[in-house]
């Protein structure tokens, strides 16, 4: 791992201790809710967190893992990637349904806390058809691991 990608790593980690903060107080601020709305919000924040931090924690497995089992490696790589592209596409439909049902309770909510609790469900899974979409295609074009080798197929091992 280079000194950048070191630096990188311990900044996640930091990160992952103040979001482990917040976490912590965002699960007690939402027992004590009584209020559904309030409630919600909270749980809304305290998933994100939980989210941030699972992702955060996969970052860092990324960015310091070295498969150095190069056949392996490439047959995985490349069963992987053929599964993320098609379960993701499967995802996607699902994101555009409850897109649908979504629109469908739009048009049917008077409550304007309601409202904005939807809307914004809405617009996270318009995100998701957005993000998932480029995210597949990311990956394909990605190498293995950031280190490069003669060509960009090559798996680059530590030597000891």
């Amino acid at each position: 791992m280079t000194q950048s990608e070191a630096k990188v790593v311990a900044v996640m980690k930091d990160q992952i201790q103040v979001e482990q903060k917040t976490l912590n107080h965002l699960v007690n601020l939402e027992e004590q809710a009584k209020e559904p709305a309030v409630r919600l919000a909270f749980m809304e924040l305290r998933l994100d967190t939980w989210k941030h931090i699972k992702f955060l924690e996969g970052m860092i497995e990324h960015m310091i893992t070295t498969p150095c089992d190069e056949w392996s490696a490439k047959v995985a790589r490349y069963a992987a990637r053929i599964k993320l592209e098609r379960e993701i596409e499967s995802l996607l439909q699902d994101e555009r349904e409850m897109m649908n049902l979504l629109d469908q309770a739009l048009d049917k909510i008077d409550d304007p806390v309601a409202q904005l609790l939807v809307e914004h469900l809405r617009g996270e899974e318009e995100s998701h058809l957005d993000y998932l979409s480029k995210w597949v295609k990311l990956v394909q074009k990605t190498p293995l691991q950031a280190k490069k080798g003669m060509k960009g197929t090559d798996i680059v091992c530590e030597t000891e």
